[in-house]
C-alpha cells in the first residue's frame, strides 16, 4: 500500500496538476520568507506567479523593490534547498501600481 507522501504526486502528475502544486508551493515558502526576513515591506512585496523556473515578485513600491533585490539571492537559495525537486533558477521583481 502507497503513503500519502508517494501517492500524492503521483496523482497530481496524472491529473496534470504537479505544476500548479508546485508554483503554489514556490509562492507560499517565498510569502513566508519576505514576512520572516523583509517584515517592513511585506505589505508591498507580493509573489504572483512561478513558470519556468522564474518567480515572480511584485512590488508595490521602488524602496521596498531595491530591499528585496538586495535579498534576493538568499531568497533564491531558500527556496532551493527548502522546495526540493522544483527547479528554481531566478527571481524577478516586478514593479505594480496596485496595492493588495
Amino acid at each position: 500500500m502507497d503513503h500519502i507522501g508517494s501517492l500524492l504526486p503521483k496523482v497530481l502528475k496524472k491529473r496534470g496538476l504537479d505544476g500548479h502544486a508546485h508554483a503554489s508551493l514556490v509562492i507560499l515558502r517565498a510569502q513566508e520568507w519576505i514576512c520572516e526576513h523583509l517584515a517592513t515591506y511585506e505589505n508591498d512585496l507580493h509573489p504572483k506567479t512561478f513558470k519556468d523556473g522564474v518567480l515572480f515578485i511584485s512590488c508595490t513600491h521602488s524602496i521596498a523593490s531595491q530591499e528585496c533585490q538586495q535579498q534576493s539571492a538568499d531568497l533564491l537559495a531558500f527556496l532551493q534547498k527548502i522546495c526540493e525537486g522544483i527547479c528554481i533558477e531566478q527571481i524577478r521583481l516586478v514593479r505594480s501600481d496596485e496595492k493588495a
